[in-house]
């Protein structure tokens, strides 16, 4: 089904928040995004969708927590209207050696898929194993990279003018969650040269606020490892602020892509360790 393709913006838009650059200070935050609809293409079943979704990050002093939830109602091709809610949590260690994560998708109120697990990285390959189902596993490739550290990969070749970045990424949104990623990074855009991010109906003060920052604009394709394909699984684009705030998003999944316009941004304070 095209909408479990939602599940894997969840994972890897939400390390988009665990970065410093160059200079930059982090700020662990809770950011809210307003879905729309951005296009449909020839043999899609989606006809219409809208919803939310929320991102929180924090600081947990040994690593980087994420929690994410997309809430949206989807209409497809000759059919009623029905809600899905997908749900992602994880805890990367700042090492970016072990990944433990959780990822729930429920629709039309009913539990569609379930994964869970924990896995582990280096640079002589890695091994992911999940507790939902039980008894799968994965084997990782050298230096995989789980998102966070995928994250900081790409703010180091950004800060240095780098307009590409290829690694291997495993996120654990489901069982094929190992991608080829391809990452396109644009020019720097000073702080005061671009104007504030298209903000959702509540865009608050602290949306705003964001063009008096640094920003790049990041487009990432993710094709299932060793595939060769020419084309993605799918690609997800935004602009990302030298605070760790990401706005202006774009996800593609082929037949289908949506946006997210950052409607409210809150700021947490630094933890104490």
């Amino acid at each position: 089904m095209a909408i479990r393709k939602a599940g894997a913006a969840l994972g890897i838009l939400a390390a988009a928040a665990a970065f410093s650059a160059a200079g930059a200070e982090l700020r662990p935050h809770r950011a809210l995004y307003d879905l729309d609809l951005a296009a449909v293409r020839e043999g899609s079943e989606v006809t219409a969708l809208s919803g939310r979704m929320a991102l929180e990050w924090a600081d947990a002093c040994d690593g980087w927590t994420v929690r994410q939830n997309i809430r949206m109602v989807v209409s497809e091709r000759g059919g009623a209207p029905f809600e899905n809610d997908i749900s992602f949590s994880s805890f990367e260690t700042k090492a970016g050696d072990r990944l433990q994560f959780a990822m729930r998708w429920r629709s039309r109120g009913e539990l569609a898929e379930e994964f869970s697990g924990r896995a582990e990285t280096g640079p002589s390959g890695g091994h992911a194993e999940y507790s939902t189902p039980e008894g799968e596993s994965l084997d990782l490739p050298p230096d995989t990279l789980f998102p966070t550290g995928h994250m900081f990969r790409l703010v180091e070749a950004a800060a240095v003018g780098s307009p590409l970045l290829s690694s291997v990424v495993f996120n654990g949104t489901d069982l094929e969650s190992l991608h080829d990623v391809t990452a396109f990074i644009g020019a720097e855009i000073p702080a005061g040269d671009a104007p504030p991010p298209r903000a959702g109906a509540e865009g608050n003060d602290a949306v705003k606020a964001l063009a008096a920052l640094r920003s790049w604009r990041i487009s990432a394709a993710y094709f299932p490892v060793g595939s060769g394909d020419s084309r993605p699984e799918f690609e997800i684009a935004y602009r990302l602020f030298e605070n760790g705030v990401a706005a202006g998003l774009t996800m593609d999944y082929g037949d289908f892509a949506m946006n997210g316009a950052l409607a409210e941004l809150e700021y947490a304070s630094p933890s104490d360790c």
